[in-house]
């Protein structure tokens, strides 16, 4: 934030007040700063987020200029940078008369009420704002959305962050690639990936070698499960920063996602040449050597963190449990879970891989309970909501298992393909054919292709006729030397 008189824009001046400060601050000694050079020097330590100094500061003032407004005004976005909100709006409302015409005053104001109530109606205050600074310079329209779009995004209300970035765009001369750039970072936010893309090509347009637009572009591609580009901008971003580190683990992550774990390896390898201590670099490598059968590497991986670096990293013992679990080793493995979660009691897929194990030794209760909590944790794991309705189908519960599948088709997952597929088969063992074809349908035009996860669970020969159309099964009626054409639904029911 700035005032609107600009009594502090000239950087050299900031610098040299900053500097004759800290060499006060050195020696000791306590030369005399007026009001404004004070207000410089504090406002230099909140713009570059150096709360504690800026505090420090503004108590040296204070004892020589009192309750000067401006320093007050200081002191209450001090406030706000320690989450003291309701001080900072007490602290603003006795000045309230004599800084009526600072634009500071009212976007202080607004970000403290704001912070309280993330729904409060702050738009009169930022109004009053703008017109203290009438029309404005393009310099002081600039500044000044800019500070309304910052409040906004701080409190997490995105699309009022993108608006006022935008305006904040029509004056933004030389800084344009980075208004661009928070534009598209608040559209990540939102979710609208494709769209967030289009600003960070926008600004590689206009400054193509600029390596932070690369690394947003593959930070986007990537959520937006589109490894091959993402690993493309990465590359970009590498290009033109060798040392880009960030750029260098995120590409071994869509790597990774890829499932090209030996490419994956070698990003990490050189992460860990810049940062040889990470452990999360090294907790991937062991995943990768997993993946690739090395199973022995892998453990060596996780035992090596867990000796020498942390014995109470998470995924360190959950790679170990990975490790007994590829060599069908599930008791040593459960014993591996059951250390992570003496560590950390909600880590999910501790959960269900707890379950996936006691499965894989016949312990179905306690894979139920495994299961259950999961998703106490996690509502959105579709293994984890199959599996435990597939126990309880073991178990001839199906009116539990109805039930249960149920729950997370119309509260958490409505379309997913997998579940509405085996809750048409639940459905069908009940007797409730209606309930089957209806669902079956549902899943059938989500993904045809996933239509085994229905049939690995019911007699064919008893399915309602329509179903057996949807699946082509009734083609086997045909001669004997048509039946390589239908082999892939067979194939399908493993």
């Amino acid at each position: 934030m700035r005032n609107s008189d600009d009594t502090y824009d000239n950087h050299e001046e900031v610098e040299a007040a900053v500097q004759r400060y800290e060499a006060a601050l050195l020696t000791g000694t306590t030369p005399y700063f007026d009001v404004e050079e004070y207000l410089m020097i504090i406002d230099h330590y909140m713009m570059n987020d150096r709360v504690d100094e800026a505090l420090e500061a503004y108590n040296s003032a204070s004892k020589l200029h009192g309750g000067d407004p401006e320093l007050v005004l200081m002191k209450a976005r001090i406030d706000i940078a320690q989450g003291n909100f309701e001080q900072a709006l007490k602290r603003l409302e006795p000045i309230n008369e004599l800084l009526s015409d600072n634009c500071d005053y009212y976007l202080t104001k607004a970000a403290a009420i704001l912070e309280l109530d993330n729904e409060a109606d702050v738009i009169d205050l930022f109004n009053k704002a703008i017109e203290t600074i009438g029309g404005g310079t393009h310099v002081e329209m600039y500044d000044i959305f800019s500070d309304i779009a910052s409040i906004y995004e701080h409190v997490h209300q995105y699309e009022n962050a993108v608006l006022f970035y935008k305006k904040a765009l029509e004056f933004a001369d030389d800084d344009a690639v980075e208004v661009i750039f928070k534009i598209g970072f608040c559209i990540e936010c939102l979710g609208r990936w494709d769209e967030a893309v289009e600003y960070y090509n926008e600004a590689i347009d206009i400054n193509p070698f600029s390596e932070l637009a690369w690394y947003n572009i593959g930070i986007a591609y990537g959520r937006m499960g589109d490894f091959d580009k993402a690993i493309e901008a990465y590359n970009y971003a590498i290009a033109l920063d060798p040392s880009f580190s960030d750029a260098i683990f995120n590409k071994g992550n869509a790597y990774c996602n890829s499932q090209k774990y030996a490419e994956a390896l070698e990003c990490y390898t050189e992460y860990l040449q810049i940062f040889p201590e990470s452990i999360s670099a090294r907790c991937y490598m062991g995943e990768c050597y997993v993946h690739l059968g090395e199973i022995d590497k892998a453990e060596k991986v996780y035992d090596n963190i867990l000796r020498k670096q942390s014995d109470t990293c998470t995924d360190a013992w959950f790679g170990k449990a990975m490790v007994y679990g590829a060599r069908e080793q599930y008791e040593k493995g459960i014993e591996m879970l059951h250390k992570l979660l003496s560590i950390d009691n909600e880590h999910d897929l501790a959960w269900f891989r707890l379950g996936i194990f006691n499965l894989m030794l016949d312990k179905n209760a306690d894979a139920l309970i495994a299961f259950e909590k999961s998703l106490e944790l996690n509502k959105y794991n579709v293994n984890a909501w199959r599996n435990a309705s597939l126990i309880l189908v073991l178990e001839n519960n199906y009116k539990l298992a109805e039930e249960k599948l149920e729950e997370a088709v119309e509260l958490y997952l409505p379309d997913e393909p997998q579940l509405l597929y085996t809750l048409a088969a639940v459905a069908f063992m009940l007797g409730d054919e209606e309930k089957c074809l209806r669902t079956f349908k549902k899943a059938f035009n989500i993904a045809p292709d996933l239509q085994y996860f229905f049939l690995s669970m019911v007699p064919k020969y008893r399915l309602p006729a329509e179903i057996k159309k949807m699946c082509g099964l009734n083609k086997r009626k045909k001669k004997k030397n048509d039946n390589n054409i239908n082999n892939n639904t067979e194939d399908n029911e493993q």
